[in-house]
């Protein structure tokens, strides 16, 4: 059995068969078929006892005779390691497949990975479908201190995002003036690389085929908060100094926010849930608002004592169900709850450049009647409650579905004696005001 030539190949007829040993076993062999007069190339070893294997190389011209005997010569060398040259080829390409798909998936899921924008779209959409009020507000942050300024970071992969990137960010800010939100866009920003880090492998946050992340670390955690800006919020009025301001309201205040400073005082809410509210949730039947939004996403129903009464009737009075209860004062209302809380805050200012008071702001008047209503001794439980507090406690949080209305009424019957006798005096308890007492 001789080499193979090329002029042998090319003179063969259909039909033909030629063939040359190889090395270490087995023979090449060039075959032209009859029915097409393709001239093949295989690779065939016998052994005594064995069937014939024969393995398809490739055609000539196209795969020429150098490169089918270096062929030859790689099989003759793998069949003398296995004792099953075809079983093995098919392992070999069974696994060039697998690795050939997961190359492609990996190629797909690289394509797809989501950018540091896509990232926060994901977190603000999580908070708007949990029935968060504040989604717009950190929506608006984003975008104004971190993916409208820096472009290029908002369009970088998540995931490439290191904690130089946020510091940066941090940074620019301080440098600018911009002291106040510094924390705040830290922590949405943490809050947004945490949900990253599960979302991949969540089904109910992936809500965008073929996104994900691929987030294993939270580059926030290493940027610790700036502790400087950070306010240590303690201020409480005394019964005196609220005095002072109830009475105070209504002569430096708008009536619509003199009134609802002084629904804060008679119920604790965040000034944010009473502009929420609408005509409709208040029953002056039963003497109560029920609260739908409110800041821990839990409905809350709230007895009213006679203050709160007295400042509710002008407001209910003769209007729609659907109207706002405390309406803006502009034809162009602002849509955001949280900018009326700062036109809140202006008033609030208002009323303190009016009376010799020690700096106050409305946030303070929440943390005051927690304060004074654990003086008319109202329990801890039932304040929180009153102000819908979050609990924390599992037996709270997962059995206690007890609405609490007796304890709460006769809590807030307390707190208005309490506030007759220590704020408001005897006097403004006047004839045409409603008790539910």
């Amino acid at each position: 059995m001789g080499r193979l030539t090329d002029t042998q190949i090319r003179g063969m007829t259909d039909g033909d068969r030629r063939s040359e040993s190889v090395e270490l076993g087995g023979s090449l062999v060039i075959w032209c078929k009859k029915s097409t007069g393709a001239k093949e190339f295989y690779y065939r070893k016998r052994q005594k006892g064995e069937k014939e294997t024969n393995v398809k190389l490739g055609t000539y011209p196209q795969l020429p005779l150098a490169a089918a005997r270096k062929k030859a010569g790689e099989l003759a060398v793998k069949a003398s390691e296995v004792s099953d040259l075809k079983f093995r080829l098919e392992q070999e390409r069974a696994e060039r497949e697998a690795a050939e798909e997961a190359a492609k998936r990996a190629k797909e899921r690289a394509d797809s990975l989501g950018t540091l924008a896509d990232l926060c779209k994901v977190y603000v959409d999580k908070m708007q479908s949990e029935g968060r009020s504040s989604w717009k507000k950190v929506d608006d942050a984003l975008h104004r201190y971190v993916l409208d300024p820096y472009p290029e970071l908002a369009m970088r992969k998540a995931n490439q995002i290191t904690s130089d990137s946020i510091a940066d960010i941090l940074a620019a800010m301080i440098a600018k003036g911009i002291t106040t939100h510094v924390n705040r866009t830290r922590g949405d920003l943490h809050a947004a690389f945490n949900v990253g880090l599960k979302y991949d492998y969540n089904p109910t946050l992936r809500s965008k085929v073929g996104l994900c992340f691929e987030i294993h670390h939270n580059p926030v955690a290493r940027v610790p908060a700036q502790k400087r800006w950070e306010r240590a919020l303690s201020r409480n009025l005394s019964a005196e100094e609220l005095s002072t301001v109830w009475h105070a309201a209504p002569e430096h205040m708008s009536s619509v926010y003199s009134s609802l400073f002084r629904l804060m005082v008679c119920t604790g809410f965040h000034p944010a849930e009473l502009l929420r509210l609408t005509v409709k949730d208040v029953d002056l039947k039963e003497c109560a608002i029920y609260m739908i939004e409110t800041k821990t996403g839990a409905p809350n129903l709230i007895p009213l004592n006679q203050y709160a009464i007295a400042e509710l009737l002008p407001l209910v009075g003769g209007r729609l169900g659907e109207e706002a209860l405390f309406p803006s004062l502009r034809r162009d209302p602002k849509s955001d709850i949280y900018a009326r809380v700062s036109v809140v805050a202006n008033q609030v200012s208002r009323l303190r450049s009016g009376v010799d008071v020690e700096h106050f702001t409305a946030r303070d008047i929440r943390r005051t009647v927690k304060t004074l209503m654990g003086k008319a001794g109202i329990s801890k439980e039932i304040r929180d409650h009153l102000q819908n507090h979050a609990v924390s406690d599992v037996s709270g949080k997962h059995y206690d579905r007890y609405d609490y209305w007796r304890e709460k009424r006769a809590a807030m019957q307390k707190w208005e004696r309490w506030l007759t006798a220590h704020v408001l005096s005897p006097d403004s308890n006047s004839g045409n005001v409603v008790s539910f007492a």
